[in-house]
């Protein structure tokens, strides 16, 4: 998959109403189970809190491949740009 073709998946999955009530609802059970976790259950919320960690982290990865095309895309231009120039002086 080419970084173009990276980032327009990330952007339908991150703009995907479905996937974006599924991130939210699985936070909301996370966070509920940790304010309702045992202080003493240091392990638990250790766990919770790694969960929460990953479940934000996959979110940045898609808003990475994201900003990872754009700038692919830009540089695309660029290159583009510079070869057009060439030509000319040529």
């Amino acid at each position: 998959m080419t970084p173009f073709e990276r980032a327009e998946r990330a952007k339908q999955l991150l703009a995907d109403e479905l996937l974006r009530e599924a991130f939210a609802d699985i936070r909301g059970r996370l966070i509920a189970q940790l304010e309702s976790a045992p202080i003493s259950d240091v392990e638990l919320q250790h766990e919770v809190t790694l969960m929460l960690q990953l479940l934000k982290r996959v979110r940045e990865q898609l808003e990475r491949y994201v900003s990872d095309g754009a700038i692919e895309q830009h540089r695309a231009r660029q290159q583009g740009f510079i070869e057009k120039l060439r030509e000319r002086l040529s």
